[in-house]
């Protein structure tokens, strides 16, 4: 609600002190005083009544009205009305007035014609019936009193025909009985007595157009809002389908995806289990050595809370950090690093880059020949091949490289379990990471238990996760896994079909309790 005080239009008959404009409408209210003279007229400023076109106030001292409130009434639809003339004008209305009498439609034909508005007219009830039926009428204007049909009889009938049509009954002061009868009956809007005042009677009619058009108007919109939202709940339930189905289907290829990732990460696993084999056939110590970083690497990862990609990554390294060596004379692999020459040293080094090589092409496998390349780097940048040093080394290459070169003290050169982790401590922070090295030995307590806790199980018994005690052979002398090796399932069936070929010797496995 907006409220405005207004000047005085600057005439001593009419001032004008308090505009208010709703949402759609302006209403203004104003004081008349000393009606005097035979006209006065001014225009009321314009930043009140910008939207509602040209306003003038014109009293007319000669208009027969029955007393001054009558005229303020006059004055204030004569403003109101005026201003909302252009609103009106969008509007085509039509009006059917029915009375008996030929002169009394006749005048009102006269005096509304002017106005605009679409004229109908008609001498008896059933007349207007037949003249309402098919037509859109605003208004019905009906005398009471007629012969045959009366006022009220045709009103209640037209209102079956046109229930949206405003009713209006003419009638004198004999008949105000049956009048409001009808009122209350809901036949009729308004009545309007006779003799009339045409520019009352105008009036009256502008604002029962005002009345219809709002009523009309909010019908529409009612209708348009059910229309809305039944266009909307239907939009709903099917937007709802739409995302079930779509929700399906992206589950549908998630899943779809996810058997495929597991096929796609079964044959990488494959094929490093063949490059592991290949590592195992060329020289089996080679191969056990590999096996045995990579399930102690992984479970360094673990405990240093690496997530299951990186631990994953690093294991598969671990797997593959000797793949260079392949090619290698066996009597080189057979020596002590410090006991090779010049030129068996140049040959041994390049294994890490042979490695990277061998990989790095492969998209699956680019991750992995980074830890291949950097797994003897020490932590001082005296490594090799390309001297990085602390956190430039990738922390799986420094976790492989702590891990190959325990197991190096164990199985090559035959240290005790107590001298090699002396010899792990004596190097950190220069060849090895020191907070590695600490995991490291936090891992070996629980990784490789003491002896006189293993047993001996048949090959029916073994489970994921067991550790070999001892070295896994065939009757044959074939070495298939050696000791402190995690057994995985790929392991179990490993075993299983070389028992079928190759029996296992003492036809049992010896792991940890």
């Amino acid at each position: 609600m907006f409220t405005q005080k207004v000047h005085s239009t600057g005439v001593k008959n009419c001032s004008v002190f308090e505009a208010t404009r709703s949402s759609q409408f302006y209403q203004i209210c104003f004081v008349v005083r000393h009606l005097k003279y035979k006209s006065t007229s001014a225009c009321l400023p314009p930043r009140i009544f910008g939207k509602l076109g040209c306003c003038i106030i014109r009293v007319n001292k000669t208009a027969s009205f029955a007393d001054k409130k009558q005229q303020r009434c006059y004055l204030f639809h004569l403003l109101f009305c005026g201003g909302m003339a252009s609103m009106l004008k969008k509007y085509k209305h039509t009006i059917l007035f029915v009375d008996d009498e030929k002169n009394v439609l006749r005048s009102l034909e006269r005096l509304f014609r002017k106005e605009g508005y679409d004229i109908l007219t008609a001498s008896s009830g059933e007349e207007g019936l037949r003249k309402l039926d098919g037509r859109q009428i605003s208004v019905i204007v009906s005398d009471q009193r007629m012969p045959g049909m009366t006022g009220s009889e045709f009103l209640r009938r037209s209102k079956k025909l046109s229930p949206d049509t405003i009713r209006i009954m003419l009638t004198g002061y004999a008949d105000i009985n049956a009048t409001m009868d009808a009122i209350n009956k809901g036949e009729v809007y308004r009545f309007i007595t006779k003799p009339w005042n045409d520019e009352e009677i105008k009036l009256i009619i502008r604002d029962v157009l005002k009345y219809y058009e709002l009523t009309n108007e909010n019908k529409r919109l009612f209708k348009l809002t059910r229309k809305q939202n039944a266009e909307l709940l239907d939009l709903n339930q099917n937007l709802e389908k739409k995302v079930e189905e779509r929700t399906r289907e992206v589950r549908l290829k998630n899943k779809k995806l996810e058997e495929l990732y597991k096929v796609v990460k079964g044959n990488l696993f494959d094929s490093i289990r063949v490059f592991g084999q290949l590592m195992e056939m060329y020289d089996p110590d080679l191969g056990g050595h590999c096996k045995r970083v990579a399930a102690l690497s992984k479970t360094v990862a673990q405990r240093r809370g690496l997530d299951e990609k990186d631990c994953e990554l690093i294991e598969i390294a671990a797997i593959l950090h000797d793949i260079g060596l392949i090619g290698v004379p066996r009597e080189i692999l057979r020596k002590k690093e410090k006991e090779l020459t010049l030129f068996e040293a140049s040959i041994y080094r390049q294994h890490p880059v042979l490695g990277y090589l061998a990989f790095n092409s492969i998209k699956s496998l680019r991750q992995a020949s980074i830890l291949i390349r950097s797994h003897h780097e020490n932590f001082d940048g005296s490594g090799y091949p390309d001297g990085l040093k602390n956190t430039g080394i990738h922390v799986g290459a420094r976790i492989i490289h702590i891990a190959s070169s325990y197991d190096e003290m164990i199985q090559k050169l035959g240290l005790s379990r107590e001298v090699a982790l002396n010899t792990l401590k004596k190097k950190s922070g220069y060849e090895f990471d020191p907070e590695i090295v600490f995991h490291f030995m936090d891992v070996l307590h629980n990784f490789n238990p003491v002896a006189g806790t293993e047993m001996v199980i048949p090959i029916s018994k073994l489970e994921p996760g067991m550790v070999l005690s001892r070295n896994l052979k065939t009757v044959g002398g074939r070495l298939l896994m050696v000791a402190n090796t995690v057994i995985h399932q790929a392991h179990i069936e490993k075993i299983y079909n070389f028992n079928q070929i190759d029996p296992i010797d003492g036809g049992g496995v010896y792991v940890y309790k």
